[in-house]
């Protein structure tokens, strides 16, 4: 049997050479050191994995992203409909990563603001409409002296 240097037990490992770190095993730092530079405490995810799914967000499902809605809003409240489009692009930015669970909370996001700009901006409206014909009405009102 052979140890991990590749001799036989009872043989000790050849001594370093000079200028290069010793081989073998790092043995691990006591509780409350700091690991050594280039070594990871944990095993590190490969690149591009997926993030956990939700049982709402299935890969084969489709995400709208609202964004013709939100755009739609600029005419109704821009300043809702502003934040309503940035969340509308989170969502394509969020499905290109494979984020499903990221992409449907900004798909929910965009949607609440959108419904927000849509009933602020038609109440805006409604409320100026009846304005406007309560200003023309009491215009007409006004007694002409000529």
């Amino acid at each position: 049997m052979t140890n991990p240097y590749g001799q036989p037990y009872g043989q000790q490992p050849p001594p370093p050479q000079p200028g290069y770190p010793a081989s073998g095993p790092v043995p691990a730092p006591a509780y409350g050191q700091q690991q050594p530079y280039g070594q990871q405490p944990y095993p590190q995810q490969p690149y591009g994995a997926q993030y956990p799914q939700a049982p709402y967000a299935q890969p084969g499902q489709e995400i709208p992203n609202y964004k013709g809605w939100a755009i739609g809003c600029i005419f109704l409240f821009w300043i809702v409909a502003i934040f309503a489009i940035m969340k509308a692009n989170e969502v394509d930015t969020f499905k290109a990563q494979g984020n499903l669970v990221g992409a449907k909370q900004a798909s929910d996001s965009a949607r609440t603001l959108c419904l927000v700009a849509t009933i602020l901006g038609a109440v805006g409206w409604v409320i100026g409409i009846i304005g406007f014909i309560v200003a023309i009405v009491a215009a007409s009102s006004v007694p002409s002296y000529y």
